[in-house]
């Protein structure tokens, strides 16, 4: 296989998507993108394909002029963000059935998996360089209030990482899976869907229809679970707060850093309250 042969399909943050011959597909992460990581990817990618998960099959691990790079069995037909950008009008179906599949996902113990969702959040917390030392204890101290689990959480569902064809809808781009709490799982999504900027690239292109998106999905998989909103809610700023640390957009990191020094805001007068009447 040689990359004369290879057709550019997809591009995100961490890499570069292209079809190659024999029906497969090469994820050729960055530069700067290390062997670890890369490994790390890959063996996750296996694991959610050997639990019989809808997804594509890893092929190997190889390198490309330097690059790190994960060969995949390709999924044909469009990703879910690619029907909405042509059919905006089908959002709120659309969002049910996303919301019923990543309740199914979120049922699954995850153990296995060997990716912990809390020192996940906690690891990056600590690198967060837009927060100060005392706001990012806030958020600790708020991920500390926050119940624990063994589920698995995909850690990036959203539309574009959802493929569409004859056999069903397939997931993708398992790298940041991870064993926890589903609440993460729809925290993050929800932040995905509704703080994506057009200079974000895909997710940004949800915009006509993410508002009616994210409450069908909200709705749906609340009835799902038989979780309450104000649960989901609490989840909303520690994912916030790490998601500072992922390469996106400047707009897009002012708007989480205005909802996050809000959040901690009202959670000090809240604070505060209580202790002038207690």
């Amino acid at each position: 296989m040689t990359e004369q042969n290879w057709s550019k399909i997809g591009d995100g943050g961490t890499a570069e998507i292209f079809a190659a011959e024999h029906g497969r597909v090469v994820k050729l992460f960055r530069e700067w993108f290390g062997k670890e990581s890369a490994d790390h990817e890959y063996r996750k990618s296996l694991w959610a394909y050997e639990q019989g998960l809808p997804t594509a099959e890893p092929l190997g691990r190889t390198r490309y002029d330097g690059r790190e790079a994960i060969l995949l069995k390709k999924i044909e037909g469009e990703s879910l963000l690619q029907r909405l950008q042509r059919e905006p009008q089908t959002a709120a179906e659309a969002a049910k059935t996303f919301a019923a599949y990543q309740a199914r996902l979120n049922s699954l113990e995850a153990a296995t998996l060997g990716d912990s969702q809390r020192e996940r959040l906690v690891q990056r917390l600590s690198r967060v360089e837009q927060l100060n030392e005392a706001e990012r204890a806030a958020v600790r101290a708020e991920l500390e209030q926050l119940p624990d689990d063994e589920r698995l959480c995909h850690g990036d569902f959203h539309p574009g990482n959802i493929m569409e064809n004859e056999q069903g809808w397939q997931v993708i781009d398992w790298i940041d899976a991870n064993c926890g709490h589903p609440l993460y799982d729809v925290a993050r999504t929800l932040l995905l869907l509704g703080f994506g900027t057009e200079a974000g690239g895909p997710r940004g292109s949800m915009e006509e229809a993410a508002e009616v998106f994210r409450e069908a999905y909200l709705q749906t998989y609340i009835e799902l679970t038989g979780f309450e909103e104000s649960d989901v809610k609490r989840w909303m700023l520690p994912v916030a707060a790490i998601r500072l640390i992922e390469p996106i957009p400047e707009p897009e990191k002012e708007k989480l850093l205005r909802f996050i020094r809000t959040r901690l805001s009202s959670t000090l007068s809240t604070l505060n309250q209580r202790i002038t009447f207690s």
